[in-house]
């Protein structure tokens, strides 16, 4: 007589034994190599606040691995320098990498829970995901290209004309007025709005709240239930007065679209598209307010980021600028502006912006993985609950890709004819800049066309000169870009837009000059 139960006991181990001995085996491999930490802390006081993301690179070749492992205070981080590594994780095994470690600042302090970027792999970041991609897609992108149009010849190139010295302001506020246009549909002053200051405050704000291992209590959690009032808890005050700040933007403009719809005078936008009831599902005002705010962030951190940094590689490489503009004037001829239809005559210009993402990542350290299970990859064990940093700079800086990385060579992205390469290794536009896998920046194809419309407008009116000093000497200029936040933006430096002089550039722009509102 058999025992009651047996055959299915013997069925039960029958699976447990291959599932243990993966278990058994996944724990004999070895971490990722990396620097020795110290009980307890680990290596959380040898990694830098300021310039990480060089540190990581220069870890990557000290240890000469590409893939690296780091702990502090018992939060495992796995550090990716290559570009193949990071396609075979986060793409590869996008279902496992989704995710996004908790990070107390930004969520629990600022309360920015509705800025679906920082969110897990969730139902909730799958639906704020979808309803963007809803409004947002490939398809759509000849909706907003007028919009483009307009707030780079209505604003940006008439007030660099009129207000030179003020080109870098002029840039964020008329690249920030045109993605309020696309979210809110209000129209903008093109000089001094209000909502631009308050937007601008919030995005700083929530650029320096979310900036990677900047803040102590992203890598300790438990300093977030330490009152207030004790020595070395001033980013709690710091925190709740960012959140303040970006709630007053979110609320402003969602107002400012609310008021212009009760006069008749908005146009269409992402708010008014699910406030009109035009999504399948019921969408909270929250979710709206939230999703139109990180497409403003979003929108205008990137494509400001690379244009300053397009304006300041124009100045460092006079020569580079020379033939840019030469290939510019033969498509465009004497007195027109560019428009996205020359995009495909232009492939020196456009080598020339796959650069400007290679040379100066936007995110340079990436905006951080995280992983829920355990994972094998090269023979090295990926512990679960473990932080994934794709390091952008680490990648585009591999000399193994990228000979001489320091230097900017557009060539590297032409073929022996001077057409654009199909066969690059490594293509900033389409790969690392924005991300990988699920969590990649999905407004990437609206971004792009702003940078291409922008660059090419400045050039096809403006020489980017260096400013003078006293004795009417060329001011050299050493690039410094900001070390301690979530993108990599060039600080501050000399230079001067002038109006070119074998264009008649006030004929081009006439008609824009007197223009109050876009």
């Amino acid at each position: 007589m058999s025992v009651p139960g047996l055959k299915d006991l013997a069925v039960i181990l029958a699976l447990l034994v291959p599932l243990l001995y993966t278990f058994k085996r996944r724990k004999g491999f070895p971490l990722p190599p990396g620097p020795r930490g110290f009980p307890f802390i680990g290596n959380a006081l040898s990694i830098p606040i300021n310039d990480t993301h060089r540190f990581f690179k220069d870890l990557s070749d000290k240890f000469g691995s590409k893939i690296l492992y780091l702990e502090a205070f018992g939060q495992p981080i796995i550090l990716l320098n290559d570009v193949q590594i990071g396609e075979d994780l986060l793409e590869k095994r996008s279902a496992r990498y989704s995710s996004r470690p908790h990070m107390p600042m930004s969520l629990d302090i600022m309360k920015l829970n509705d800025l679906f970027f920082l969110l897990p792999y969730n139902d909730a970041w799958r639906r704020h995901r979808k309803l963007f991609t809803q409004y947002f897609s490939l398809k759509t992108l000849n909706r907003d290209k007028p919009k483009v149009e307009d707030f780079i010849r209505k604003g940006l190139l008439p007030n660099i004309y009129q207000y030179p010295r003020d080109f870098a302001s002029h840039i964020r506020s008329c690249i920030g007025g045109l993605f309020i246009a696309i979210t809110y549909g209000v129209q903008i002053n093109r000089l001094n709005d209000p909502l631009i200051k308050v937007s601008e405050e919030a995005l700083d704000a929530i650029t320096a709240g979310c900036a990677p291992g900047r803040f102590f209590v992203d890598v300790f959690p438990v300093l977030k239930y330490v009152p207030g009032w004790m020595p070395g808890t001033a980013f709690k005050a710091q925190g709740r007065e960012w959140s303040a700040t970006a709630r007053r933007m979110r609320d402003a403009l969602y107002e400012a679209n609310v008021e212009a719809t009760r006069v008749g005078n908005v146009r269409e936008s992402l708010v008014s598209y699910f406030d009109n009831g035009n999504s399948a599902e019921d969408i909270p005002i929250t979710d709206v307010k939230g999703l139109a705010q990180q497409v403003y962030a979003a929108g205008l951190e990137t494509t400001s980021v690379s244009l300053m940094t397009f304006i300041l590689v124009m100045l460092l490489h006079p020569d580079i600028q020379k033939r840019a503009k030469e290939e510019l004037d033969s498509v465009l001829g004497h007195d027109r502006l560019p428009e996205f239809s020359d995009k495909s005559e232009l492939p020196y210009l456009s080598a020339v912006l796959k650069g400007v993402f290679r040379w100066n990542p936007i995110v340079p350290l990436g905006v951080p993985h995280y992983t829920d299970e355990e994972d094998v990859y090269q023979g090295y064990r990926i512990p679960k609950n473990s932080i994934i940093m794709a390091n952008a700079y680490g990648m585009l800086y591999d000399k193994s890709v990228f000979p001489e990385p320091q230097l900017f060579k557009p060539e590297r992205f032409l073929d022996k004819d001077g057409k654009l390469s199909t066969n690059i290794a490594v293509d900033p536009e389409a790969m690392v800049t924005f991300g990988f896998g699920r969590r990649s920046c999905p407004g990437a194809h609206l971004a792009l066309p702003v940078l291409y419309l922008g660059a090419a407008s400045i050039l096809a009116t403006f020489d980017i000169l260096p400013e003078l000093d006293d004795h009417g000497l060329p001011i050299k200029v050493i690039p410094r870009f900001t070390s301690a936040s979530l993108t990599s933006e060039p600080l501050p430096f000399p230079c001067r837009l002038v109006p070119r002089e074998d264009k008649p550039v006030e004929d081009m722009l006439k008609d824009y000059l007197h223009l109050e509102k876009i």
